[in-house]
């Protein structure tokens, strides 16, 4: 606050009309039938036109119901992808553990991503020479589908969820995005 540029304050007010455009949005949970957990991931490659940088994203759905998301910046595509998707199998796993602590046993949990090059990572347990600047720690990744703790699909991009914490999207697309995680505008 000391040392505020322009540039601060209109990221303020930007926040500010958001939060305005958006007081109305809830998530709205109804009883659920079936224990499915699903996530999906998503990263933006340098969408920002100012800076370069890229966005990512996830969302965790249990059935219909949103119970987890994140937003983050992020730097590189692939590499990027993959670490989204450890963080992604991080909360999953936490989310497991949850539910394992409130009865609910033998959970499948699906990750869905549009990264074909990721998806091959995280199920091939062959090291990769293309790969030897991911960090080790990644790779908690591959051991958690080989321990089958988890299953990664592949989802084309234009069903990918995850989209609305990554990019602009058209009213349509959003839309539906939103109906998808039972997000609702209230009266």
């Amino acid at each position: 606050m000391q040392s505020r540029t322009c540039v601060h304050v209109n990221a303020g007010r930007k926040v500010l009309r958001y939060l305005k455009g958006t007081f109305n949005h809830c998530l709205f949970y109804d009883k659920m039938n079936d224990l499915i957990v699903s996530a999906f991931i998503d990263v933006d490659w340098t969408g920002s036109l100012n800076d370069r940088r890229s966005t990512s994203g996830y969302v965790f759905l249990l059935g219909t119901t949103t119970i987890s998301w994140s937003s983050i910046v992020a730097i590189s595509s692939t590499k990027v992808e993959y670490r989204v998707m450890a963080n992604a199998t991080c909360e999953a796993m936490w989310i497991k553990k949850l539910m394992n602590n409130l009865c609910i046993e033998n959970l499948q949990i699906t990750i869905y991503c549009n990264n074909m090059l990721s998806i091959n990572l995280a199920n091939n347990p062959v090291f990769y020479a293309r790969t030897e600047h991911i960090e080790v720690h990644y790779h908690f990744e591959r051991e958690k589908v080989l321990s089958r703790d988890k299953e990664i699909h592949y989802l084309k991009t234009n069903m990918q969820v995850a989209d609305m914490f990554t990019k602009s999207l058209d009213s349509t697309k959003m839309k539906k995005f939103k109906e998808y995680i039972n997000l609702q505008y209230i009266q």
